[in-house]
């Protein structure tokens, strides 16, 4: 039987609220619609809570401003993130999720651990917003033990800045450091995983990008 708990500590005894987790997120609209994304999650000193910074143009926003909840789901897979970018992830989200345990929002199946939670505070920023989200369960998931691979971790990486060039782009905001990071984690992919992954890994993280930053993209890398 799972571990449940409403205390992070007994299901993820080592986070820490001076790092920045890179997760999925779940949350869905007063309509009904679900989406899946990856995203940042900074935990407050005392653990019970999180910080989620948010783009205001995305589905993720729209769904916790109308819902106020969600469901954190934990994953070490890399074509996770790189899927929940994808311009067509609808196509096999649906068949992906599955009822939480407590919020009315679906969670991701085969995930490491979940955290669900309630939105308890909004701030409002410039081109973001800021939730403060209250911890409401946590549990465990799937265990997976796999060693370590520097592929796997520079490809969270170059999925997390993929996400941030069309939100750059839209505040004119250079993305050379962006490009450079994303080239830099695409070399490390190239020398620790087969040819024949590193281009399906390639297709994939192209694919996922809205046509602009699929383009830029392309002609920063002479693709």
């Amino acid at each position: 039987m799972k571990k449940i708990s409403k205390s992070i500590r007994d299901i993820l005894p080592t986070v820490s609220p001076d790092l920045i987790y890179e997760v999925i997120l779940t949350t869905k609209s007063r309509d009904g619609e679900i989406n899946a994304a990856p995203m940042g999650i900074k935990f407050l000193d005392n653990l019970s809570s999180f910080l989620l910074s948010v783009y205001k143009d995305t589905k993720t926003h729209s769904n916790l401003i109308e819902s106020g909840r969600g469901v954190v789901n934990v994953t070490r897979n890399p074509i996770l993130f790189i899927k929940y970018l994808a311009k067509d992830k609808e196509r096999y989200l649906h068949e992906e999720i599955e009822d939480a345990e407590i919020v009315d929002v679906p969670r991701l199946k085969n995930m490491e651990a979940y955290i669900e939670f309630n939105v308890e505070e909004v701030i409002d920023k410039i081109s973001r917003r800021d939730f403060i989200c209250k911890v409401v369960v946590v549990y465990e998931g799937v265990g997976i033990i796999e060693p370590y691979s520097r592929a796997v971790y520079a490809l969270v990486e170059c999925a997390v800045n993929m996400s941030r060039i069309e939100p750059y782009l839209d505040q004119g905001i250079s993305i050379e450091r962006l490009l450079k990071s994303i080239s830099y984690s695409i070399d490390i992919v190239k020398k620790t995983a087969s040819g024949k992954i590193f281009e399906e890994y390639l297709k994939t993280l192209l694919s996922s990008l809205p046509e602009r930053s699929s383009s830029l993209l392309k002609e920063y890398l002479s693709l």
